[in-house]
């Protein structure tokens, strides 16, 4: 089986991820227009309408001060040039932005990334946030890619976590960067967590049947489990489910285990013919000090927090020229 396909169908929904999937778009709204409505409270922005008392026509340029992967591109084409004039509040022209770097694209200290022409006005209103939105997506990416090199020899899927501070656009820099997506929310696939587990216990065919007789529509089915006897339980629960009783794609979650027990697990599976119809995930704590040797286990998908938890922006500024 080849095993690509089937893991970036479950944990890459990158077509979601699009300005031109709605919910992807209210979640770029979110942290645009609503963020800049939030910064302009009910006076404005009282500096600038102090001190330019007329209309002038300038370019800002927003220049990298730290190499990078970039990411935000269709996301501020939205913002300043695509959505609807009566999203903006305070705004009164237009823009003209012109980038330098395609989301993905590879950039160095001192380039100029985005000029962006409008009203000075109307500049200096946005300027923080395009500046906070690619700083962020821009760092998510370049850690995403970083992993990715270090991964590169590896057929493995990296993927984030539910720990997303600003959600879809979290997991939609990560894809540029090179990475998955994991699950997109609730109601897109089944995760079963130990805080499931702990309250209806650990009985891996009593939770498959109570998800058969839901016939609930997912994306993937996926379990976490915390030893190889686990691996092994949840492997011949789905066996006897996936097919006949659930049509969906079975994902065991090895979370906290570590890359020894992770190996041992994925060859008890192999050993026991259990492996070709499923994927493996391992997750919990794993870093770039610790990622390869998850990914010497022979799992399909590393899922890390740290792609998106403390990032720290790559750093940017944007220069007024004229």
């Amino acid at each position: 089986m080849d095993r690509k396909p089937l893991r970036e169908y479950t944990h890459k929904a990158d077509s979601f991820l699009s300005i031109d999937n709605g919910q992807y778009k209210q979640w770029v709204f979110r942290y645009t227009f609503l963020e800049l409505e939030k910064d302009l409270s009910t006076k404005g922005d009282i500096t600038s309408n102090s001190i330019f008392v007329e209309s002038k026509i300038v370019t800002g340029q927003i220049m990298a001060k730290e190499d990078g992967i970039f990411a935000g591109r269709d996301e501020i084409q939205y913002f300043l040039i695509d959505s609807d004039p009566k999203f903006r509040p305070g705004i009164k022209g237009n823009f003209k932005v012109d980038f330098n770097v395609k989301d993905g694209g590879a950039f160095k200290k001192g380039d100029i990334l985005i000029e962006i022409t409008a009203d000075v006005k109307d500049l200096l209103m946005v300027e923080r946030v395009v500046l906070n939105l690619i700083m962020r997506m821009s760092a998510i990416a370049t850690k995403t890619y970083q992993m990715r090199e270090l991964l590169k020899n590896y057929d493995v899927l990296i993927t984030p976590t539910r720990k997303t501070l600003w959600g879809l656009i979290d997991k939609r820099a990560v894809i540029v960067g090179g990475g998955g997506s994991h699950r997109i929310n609730l109601s897109d696939a089944i995760l079963v967590k130990d805080t499931h587990l702990d309250v209806i216990g650990r009985d891996f065919r009593l939770v498959l049947q109570r998800i058969a007789d839901s016939k609930v529509d997912a994306r993937f089915v996926e379990i976490e489990v915390e030893s190889v006897e686990e691996v092994l339980d949840v492997c011949r629960a789905f066996g006897e489910f996936l097919g006949s009783k659930i049509r969906s794609i079975g994902v065991i979650l090895m979370d906290n285990m570590s890359a020894i027990d992770t190996a041992k697990a994925m060859e008890e599976v192999k050993k026991a013919g259990l492996h070709e119809n499923l994927l493996f995930e391992a997750s919990g704590g794993i870093n770039e000090k610790t990622a390869l040797e998850y990914a010497k286990t022979g799992v399909d998908i590393i899922s890390m927090g740290c792609l998106t938890s403390g990032i720290r922006g790559l750093d940017m500024s944007l220069k007024v020229v004229g």
